[in-house]
């Protein structure tokens, strides 16, 4: 009898550790979302359908474009432009974010911005350093 209750006690435990873990995995999509970028969140422009984040770390500037129907595939966009420099955008159809969209901007100033659906916005140049 004790063995066969410690086979129950390991297999409950093993059926216990597998669901957490599929827990933690099955939640780890919305914090990947959430994280994809690096840094620090040092501004945002809202619009009716969404929102466009700026992170900066280390010298590099990071965008991501969240719709505010998450779930629904729409037509999205995350952009940056460097000062002088580079622009770099995520066009096209997604059901929660465009982007991450990183560029190295040390020294200098951004800009940026996103779209979802038929709205979005933009950033003045601005944090320059």
């Amino acid at each position: 009898m004790a063995e066969l209750n410690r086979r129950r006690t390991v297999a409950l435990g093993t059926v216990v550790a597998t669901m957490a873990g599929a827990a933690l995995f099955a939640g780890s999509g919305t914090a990947q979302a959430a994280s994809t970028c690096a840094g620090t969140r040092i501004d945002r422009v809202s619009f009716d359908t969404g929102w466009t984040d700026l992170y900066y770390s280390n010298g590099y500037n990071c965008v991501i474009t969240t719709s505010r129907t998450p779930g629904v595939k729409l037509k999205m966009n995350a952009w940056l432009e460097v000062l002088g420099g580079t622009k770099k955008s995520d066009p096209g159809y997604y059901s929660y974010h465009a982007g991450p969209v990183t560029l190295y901007a040390n020294g200098t100033c951004v800009r940026f911005g996103g779209q979802v659906g038929t709205t979005g916005d933009n950033s003045d140049w601005d944090h320059c350093g």
